[in-house]
């Protein structure tokens, strides 16, 4: 199985990369609460800027990440970008500008742009492993060997390879059908979990590579090249050197482009929709969402300064509103009580329960926490909704069976 990414910044003390020797590359990193060093060897090489020499780092504020208790503590596997000068936009950071500006140029005016230290691979321990950020201490020592601009390229071509195998692991694209199947659409609670699982591991693989390549690349091709989307490369990548995996589905659909509809009589039938009423479910979740987003936002405020993105609260939040988000896709325009396309209904509804159980398992953290003992009478409202959530959900399942 083919794990998510692992990202490391603050996690890492210091560490050493050693490129002194040409398709090898040596890390040591001494992490947070660990007392040895995660020790890799790794073939290929660095970036020109860090191949040939030897460099080490240190981030002058170490804070914990869970990230790091998931490494192994040796790991071969392949080298992927390795480079001390990739750019990265700060925002905020440069307060010297700060007034200078009128107020819609504010933002633009603090911010900068600063090298990066990028340290990627692949093992067969982690998977994926990055570490990024603008605040380590770097030294580099003297180049004992040069690569040149082709070689940097190759190298780079042999990265994007990496990472298209990597992501394709986690995709798991299906087998193409026969083109002499003419089976009927199966509208099972089945199927449409096998489709929108794989809908989900695209969607996994596809924030994977804008978080790599930038989030304002959607039409790059190196965004493309990685997710196999051969049908969409303008050049940029060759495509004499694409894989051949990909290659089978790229004349067919793709999910996550947006499907073109007739604009004669839209604009109505979208009318008719929104003045149905709503279902009561639908309804209770979305007014959930509202509640929480008002009466929290003091505790989202000081939330959003945490690293690590996954704490409890976190996690109430994130899977509450993936309950109110897909009830709306379900119910909000078929009518009630959801029986058009009524496997596609089922298994919204059976992911919808999983969520509700991970939003009060988190709510439970919170009761837990000596942070929330102010709060527990809204806690327990809000308990109170997703058991009521939980109950009208598997109601609607055995309605929509029977």
């Amino acid at each position: 199985m083919v794990r998510m990414a692992l990202r490391l910044d603050t996690a890492v003390i210091r560490g050493e990369i050693d490129n002194t020797t040409r398709g090898n590359v040596r890390v040591m990193l001494w992490l947070v609460g660990q007392a040895e060093p995660i020790v890799l060897d790794l073939r290929g090489d660095a970036w020109r800027d860090v191949a040939g020499s030897r460099i080490t780092f240190t981030h002058p504020r170490p804070e914990a990440q869970a990230a790091a208790a998931a490494l192994h503590p040796k790991q071969k596997g392949y080298v992927g970008d390795i480079t001390a000068s990739q750019k990265v936009k700060i925002e905020g950071e440069n307060e010297d500008l700060e007034g200078l500006f009128e107020e819609d140029d504010e933002t633009e005016a603090a911010s900068e742009w600063r090298n990066s230290l990028y340290v990627e691979w692949f093992s067969e321990e982690n998977g994926r492993v990055f570490i990024e950020s603008t605040d380590f201490e770097i030294s580099v020592s003297g180049w004992l060997w040069e690569m040149d601009a082709a070689a940097e390229e190759a190298q780079k071509m042999t990265n994007l390879h990496r990472m298209r195998g990597w992501l394709a692991g986690i995709i798991q694209r299906p087998e193409p059908k026969n083109d002499d199947d003419d089976e009927d659409f199966d509208d099972s609670e089945e199927s449409w979990e096998a489709s929108l699982k794989q809908s989900d591991r695209l969607s996994d693989a596809h924030m994977e590579a804008l978080e790599k390549y930038g989030m304002d690349g959607l039409d790059d091709d190196r965004v493309s090249f990685v997710m196999g989307w051969d049908h969409r490369l303008g050049g940029g990548v060759g495509e004499s050197e694409v894989a051949d995996d990909g290659e089978a589905w790229k004349g067919g659909p793709d999910a996550s482009e947006p499907q073109e509809f007739e604009e004669e009589g839209f604009d109505q039938w979208l009318l008719e929709e929104e003045s149905k009423e709503q279902h009561p479910l639908q309804k209770r979740a979305h007014d959930l969402v509202i509640r929480l987003m008002t009466e929290l936002d003091d505790e989202r405020s000081e939330n959003a300064e945490t690293r690590d993105g996954d704490t409890a609260l976190d996690r109430f939040i994130r899977n509450t509103m993936n309950i109110s988000g897909k009830l709306a896709g379900a119910l909000g325009m078929r009518g009630f009580p959801g029986s058009w396309n009524k496997g596609y209904t089922l298994a919204i509804l059976r992911r919808c329960l999983n969520w509700a159980n991970e939003a009060l398992s988190a709510l439970n953290e919170l009761v837990e926490s000596p942070a929330w003992q102010g709060r527990l009478d809204l806690l327990a409202e809000f308990r109170a909704e997703l058991f009521a959530l939980r109950d009208g959900m598997t109601d609607l399942r055995r309605e929509l069976r029977e």
